[in-house]
């Protein structure tokens, strides 16, 4: 494992590469959410070392016996600052897998949901065990994908600059992206695009800023962004997204996660028909709101809540739509 600090081009090219062992078995748009799956498997393992280790140190100095201190620190309340990792979701016992590795995987993937409410639903929608097409993964290839992630350690200290990890994952977001083509779109707006809207809306620290169609979360995130460029406090921002494909939303709140954002509140649901976000009975309203909303959807009012949002027009070429 390398023990030097990594630099962006580096994991790019790690996370590429990590790409390539399962591209040409099955469509990037297949196996996309294998790749952010193992990445936040291995980047929340890591993390959990660092704490685990810090406890450890602590609990010794306390003056507490080898076998107190084993039981004390699998005490999941310990771990508040960071995601408690389960004994099964480890990256030792990840390298130890061997058969059933793809079931394997998904009990791993289980198990932090389980322990993590912050994580729930995040995981569930990444089956390391699915058939895609008439065949589904070997487990010499989830093996070789496993060992080619044990390549670098992914801890806040490792990186060339804090925010290198979330940089990475929005390159990996991008490359997807381009790979699918007009179809990437749906979770995927250009950086040169949203930095352009977030600097024309200009968001300052107190406000709220909310993306209705959020994809893979990328107009909240250079929000933030901005608002750090100011000279300002980039955690006095309040962020909220909704995003309608159970995938995408997935791929947002890792991108959170892993850009240290976990307090942004991301739902998943269709904003049109369920709008999320509520407040003193109505739809909340925000300071900021950015989004690429999906203008080639056809709304009915039907089981819409608060219709009165919208009213029908008339277009040659698409008939009867809401606007």
């Amino acid at each position: 494992m390398n023990n030097e600090k990594i630099t962006l081009k580096q994991l790019e090219t790690h996370l590429l590469k990590a790409a390539d062992i399962l591209r040409g078995k099955m469509d990037p748009s297949e196996f996309k959410e294998y790749i952010f799956g193992m990445l936040f498997l291995k980047r929340l393992s890591d993390v959990f070392e660092v704490k685990q280790k810090e406890l450890i140190d602590t609990f010794k100095s306390q003056g507490f016996s080898d076998k107190e201190i084993e039981e004390l620190i699998e005490d999941p309340n310990l771990y508040a600052e960071t995601f408690f990792v389960p004994k099964r979701a480890r990256w030792k016992n990840i390298l130890k897998l061997k058969e059933d590795v793809g079931n394997q995987l998904n009990k791993a993937l289980s198990a932090l949901e389980e322990y993590n409410p912050e994580l729930e639903g995040v995981l569930r929608h990444i089956d390391f065990n699915a058939e895609k097409g008439k065949t589904r993964l070997k487990d010499q290839q989830l093996i070789d994908l496993i060992h080619h992630f044990n390549k670098y350690r992914l801890r806040n200290e490792d990186f060339e600059f804090p925010d290198l990890l979330g940089a990475a994952y929005e390159y990996l977001i991008k490359d997807f992206a381009d790979s699918a083509g007009k179809k990437g779109g749906e979770f995927y707006t250009p950086s040169q695009v949203v930095r352009l809207m977030v600097r024309l809306v200009k968001p300052q620290e107190g406000m709220t800023v909310y993306d209705p169609t959020c994809g893979s979360g990328g107009f909240l995130i250079q929000a933030r962004q901005y608002v750090e460029e100011q000279g300002q406090n980039p955690r006095n921002l309040a962020l909220y997204g909704q995003e309608l494909n159970g995938v995408t939303w997935s791929i947002c709140k890792m991108n959170m996660i892993l850009h240290d954002i976990p307090d942004a509140f991301i739902e998943n649901e269709d904003t049109l028909v369920s709008p999320m976000f509520v407040e003193n009975g109505y739809i909340k309203r925000f300071d900021r709101v950015l989004a690429n909303p999906p203008f080639s959807q056809n709304y009915s009012k039907t089981n819409m809540q608060f219709p009165e949002r919208f009213k029908y027009g008339f277009t040659p070429e698409n008939g009867k739509k809401l606007i």
